[in-house]
């Protein structure tokens, strides 16, 4: 997947979906995303109303906060708090090691739970959860209700693993499997600076627009990914070429040539008739296979050309190059095309006369 700067995923941030104390119930989450006009950046705003059930020096949230871009904070009651990386997760568990027994929901037997997220990647593609990426903050927290505010900057995701890259923000939401209540989830997607069309994996919004500022409202978990997508913009032209793809491209821009070499053989047929070998015959076999590989190469840069960036993936082109891997095969078929048509020329001809 990751051999010869191959891979076909450029990897964005997952999300800060927290795991929860067992002593604290989250009563209501509110979701803030706003995205740059070039897809490429949106910045999270996270609120969740909490209650704890007990006072005391604890830490209410844990947070998966897998590479994030930038400014990533946490505010407990307006009043922002030092984070800190928990390094090595599991050891940090025990009688003698009381710092996340209140997490202890998380450690079981076969670590299965929490070591992969499952989600609505497309490709049979699962996220893994890196124990690094987990961060957390102690507190002394009062019983009762209070207020806790994570805000970042997420960079997006991209696919590319055909001609069209496929660009999304993800946010995990399949942590919230694990609290111990969930509450009201609210979302707000700006998408009003975008410049391209996008799609969300929630539904119609309750209120606003997919392409404006589009508001849920939901009761229980919509899915365990929120995926919001961009659609490429494309000419017609871009449509069609992608459509025939550059093997069938290559083939239309090529048939002039081998109109030209089939009409050429027969000249030399009707001068030559009883010649042994065609010269037209033998030079169109060699030198029209590599015209053809050469013709595929540019017109897969053609049709990435005529989608663009920041649409076209370039890996359909990246792999072009190796049409000269077929190259034995495309002489071997035009070498017995040429072959054939012209001992049937010649045998037609020979009868004419």
């Amino acid at each position: 997947m990751h051999a010869n700067m191959a891979s076909p995923v450029n990897e964005g941030t997952f999300g800060t979906r927290p795991f929860i104390s067992q002593y604290v119930n989250i009563l209501h989450e509110n979701l803030h995303i706003t995205i740059d006009e070039n897809f490429e950046y949106a910045d999270f705003v996270v609120e969740y109303q909490i209650q704890a059930e007990k006072s005391g020096t604890q830490i209410p949230l844990l947070f998966y906060a897998s590479s994030y871009y930038e400014n990533f904070t946490v505010t407990i009651d307006g009043k922002e708090v030092t984070l800190a990386r928990q390094e090595d997760f599991w050891n940090a568990y025990g009688a003698e090691k009381e710092k996340l027994t209140n997490f202890h929901y998380l450690y079981n037997a076969d670590r299965k739970e929490v070591t992969e997220i499952e989600n609505q990647f497309q490709y049979g593609r699962s996220e893994r959860i890196n124990l690094n990426d987990f961060l957390y903050f102690e507190t002394d927290i009062s019983e009762g209700n209070h207020t806790i505010k994570v805000t970042y900057k997420a960079t997006n995701w991209r696919y590319k693993h055909n001609r069209l890259n496929e660009d999304s923000f993800l946010y995990a939401l399949a942590p919230a499997k694990y609290w111990k209540s969930f509450g009201t989830l609210n979302i707000t997607i700006d998408t009003s600076k975008v410049k391209d069309k996008v799609s969300i994996n929630v539904g119609t919004p309750k209120t606003g627009e997919i392409n404006g500022i589009a508001t849920y409202e939901f009761s229980k978990l919509p899915v365990e990914v929120l995926q919001i997508s961009r659609v490429p913009k494309l000419s017609g032209f871009a449509k069609f070429l992608m459509k025939i793809e550059s093997f069938w491209f290559a083939i239309i821009l090529i048939s002039l040539l081998v109109l030209f070499h089939i009409w050429h053989m027969f000249q030399f047929r009707k001068k030559h008739p009883r010649r042994k070998f065609s010269t037209p015959a033998i030079t169109g076999a060699i030198i029209l296979p590599f015209i053809f590989t050469i013709v595929l190469i540019f017109a897969s840069l053609w049709i990435d050309a005529a989608i663009g960036e920041p649409y076209a993936s370039g890996r359909e082109s990246y792999g072009a190059f190796f049409s000269f891997l077929y190259f034995p095969k495309y002489l071997l078929y035009y070498v017995v095309f040429s072959i054939v048509l012209d001992f049937t020329f010649k045998k037609i001809i020979k009868r004419s006369l």
